[in-house]
């Protein structure tokens, strides 16, 4: 029988066990933010009301600018420009109605608590900065996303 010899040093050993247990806690971090719901998109009721742009900002004062993927893909910006600012302030002025993007299929990216606790200034001609942790890379450059505005669901319009 051939004995074979091993040429291992124990700081070799003790590296990959400290690699192995470093991608071990990251991975039970990251399981935990998304049982949490941290990181998990949330669903949408299927009973809202489908309106077009023109009707949002008719109805609402508000126009969509932007919903484009940012940050290496981490988030979603929205910009939504506030054309009548009392009319604007009808819908906004209900924290249930804050703006939320809808992808496919129920997933929703909702914004962070701190972002919708803000209060709005509702100046004709202002813009909102809304910026939406991108969960699950649930959007991508070129789909088609929706927002959601309470019950009030936009028609859908592709990604930047």
């Amino acid at each position: 029988m051939v004995e074979a010899k091993l040429n291992v040093n124990a700081a070799s050993i003790r590296r990959n066990q400290l690699t192995a247990g470093i991608i071990i806690l990251i991975l039970l971090v990251l399981a935990g933010l998304y049982a949490s719901g941290v990181m998990r998109p949330q669903t949408v009721s299927p009973e809202f009301v489908s309106i077009s742009e023109g009707e949002l900002e008719k109805q609402y004062g508000l126009k969509v600018l932007l919903v484009a993927v940012t940050g290496a893909g981490g988030f979603v910006d929205l910009r939504i420009t506030i054309v009548d600012g009392e009319k604007a302030k009808t819908l906004l002025s209900d924290p249930g109605n804050f703006p939320a993007v809808w992808v496919r299929d129920g997933v929703l990216l909702d914004a962070p608590e701190d972002t919708k606790s803000q209060k709005i200034r509702y100046d004709d001609g202002g813009t909102m900065f809304v910026l939406y942790p991108n969960a699950g890379n649930a959007v991508k450059h070129g789909e088609p996303v929706r927002i959601l505005f309470g019950r009030i669901l936009l028609e859908p319009m592709d990604a930047k």
